[in-house]
């Protein structure tokens, strides 16, 4: 029953939505951007469903990011969004809830027009530094921050890689001021 009335919560809040997010980020140098469609949809009848063993209650299928990947995009009972390889696989959360996870798109395609900083040369603790910075914990949660000030973006979050555990910090800056700031924080 928790299951069902799940669903039909998630089709009458979230059912039909779709936007892209673009990103952009810059590696050894060289400038990426991407725009990627998402879909706010379950399966109807069809939707795959799974018991969690390890969090109790269930999760669900729903279409999701539109793009080829060896995951599903998931939805908790308890309202979180998460991935799994297969019904097999256990439930990982990758966010609190959609509202976080629209907030963090919204913030994602906001700044994909700013300019993006080197991934890598930037720690969480030195952009820290950086005066104006705010939380927006609307679109943060425990392994993904955002901070925001008029001219500077922060967006930091641990990596998914069990094997491999780090911190991630991504930086973009916009305007002259917001350049300067981010080079001092460099320099320092």
């Amino acid at each position: 029953m928790e299951l069902i009335i799940r669903l039909e919560g998630f089709e009458q809040r979230f059912g039909g939505p779709r936007y892209e997010v673009r990103h952009s980020w810059v590696v050894n140098g060289d400038r990426h951007e991407t725009a990627r469609g998402w879909e706010y949809d379950h399966l109807g009848l069809k939707t795959a469903a799974w018991q969690d063993p390890r969090r109790g209650g269930w999760y669900f299928e729903w279409t999701g990011e539109r793009v080829s990947k060896p995951c599903r995009d998931l939805i908790h009972t308890d309202g979180s969004v998460g991935t799994g390889v297969d019904g097999g696989s256990p439930y990982l959360p990758i966010a609190p809830s959609i509202p976080h996870l629209l907030e963090s798109h919204a913030l994602t395609d906001s700044v994909a027009t700013w300019r993006p900083w080197p991934v890598g040369t930037l720690a969480a603790t030195a952009i820290a530094l950086v005066d104006g910075l705010v939380d927006v914990p609307e679109a943060s949660w425990g392994p993904s921050r955002w901070r925001l000030s008029d001219t500077v973006a922060v967006m930091d979050h641990d990596s998914w890689d069990p094997e491999n555990p780090r911190r991630r910090t991504l930086v973009w800056s916009r305007d002259e001021a917001g350049h300067r700031q981010v080079q001092e924080v460099l320099d320092g």
